[in-house]
């Protein structure tokens, strides 16, 4: 299985592909060819136009969550699709996979004056839409962990109750798929291992809210990770310094950056 970052906050030195404030992986495994978030505007269209991934190949699209930094440039994938299909492009319709509520107006702003509000007729114009709370298999390894149940940790203000995120099964462990953590990164390992029935976690990937968190609840997560036997972690997008900073004491943690790529067997 191979991971593309075509978005994230940061950009590695020498690098000259676009960084904002948004997430998008392009994941492959086997035949599926798998888009997870699609940042906030077209830089992840551009990224992977600099990168020669043609996006026109992607076979499945995971929504997050409904916040803009996650689905913005969904409209513009839209676009670009519309743009292939005029030119006479040929592709098959994708699966686009979400929790219900990732549709819904009042969740869903991405600027000002702009809603995400794309009917269901349009939607099924280029995607084979998927609206479903549960669990389901994308691939024998590659799983949906549909929506989140919040047992650890207090909701925070702004919890995102269609969060959902991935899970893949390497022969070392878990590797879970995160875009926000919303729903607490310690619910998500624990819904993660109850809807696989693995329980080693190997790596997290992904968003994991921490931005301005006081010291404690850093070191509390940092102390979860390491009592779990994680290998390593991937902080990114909504990740500051401090707290990789704080994490890095407990687990190992790894550099994550708009174009770079990881593999897990």
């Amino acid at each position: 299985m191979e991971l593309t970052v075509l978005v994230d906050n940061n950009s590695h030195t020498g690098s000259c592909l676009i960084s904002e404030h948004g997430l998008s992986f392009l994941i492959e495994e086997g035949n599926v060819k798998l888009l997870f978030d699609c940042g906030s505007t077209d830089a992840f269209i551009k990224n992977a136009y600099n990168m020669q991934i043609d996006l026109s190949k992607v076979t499945d699209i995971i929504l997050s969550h409904g916040h803009f930094d996650h689905i913005g440039g969904f409209l513009r994938l839209q676009a670009l699709y519309e743009k292939f299909r005029h030119a006479g492009v040929e592709f098959d319709a994708k699966k686009l996979i979400s929790h219900p509520d990732v549709f819904k107006p009042e969740d869903g702003k991405i600027y000002e004056g702009e809603s995400f509000k794309l009917s269901m007729d349009e939607v099924n114009k280029f995607f084979n839409l998927i609206l479903t709370k549960e669990a389901k298999f994308i691939t024998p390894k590659l799983i949906y962990l549909g929506e989140i149940p919040i047992k650890y940790g207090e909701i925070k203000q702004d919890y995102s109750p269609d969060e959902t995120a991935l899970a893949y099964k390497s022969k070392d462990g878990l590797i879970i798929f995160s875009g926000c953590s919303h729903s607490g990164v310690r619910n998500i390992i624990e819904h993660a291992r109850y809807i696989t029935g693995e329980q080693k976690i190997n790596t997290m990937i992904g968003g994991l809210y921490l931005i301005n968190r006081n010291e404690d609840e850093i070191n509390k997560l940092g102390q979860y990770l390491k009592d779990q036997g994680i290998q390593r972690i991937f902080p990114c997008h909504c990740t500051d310094v401090e707290a990789k900073a704080i994490l890095s004491h407990y687990v190992k943690i790894e550099e994550v950056s708009t174009g770079r790529k990881y593999t897990w067997i």
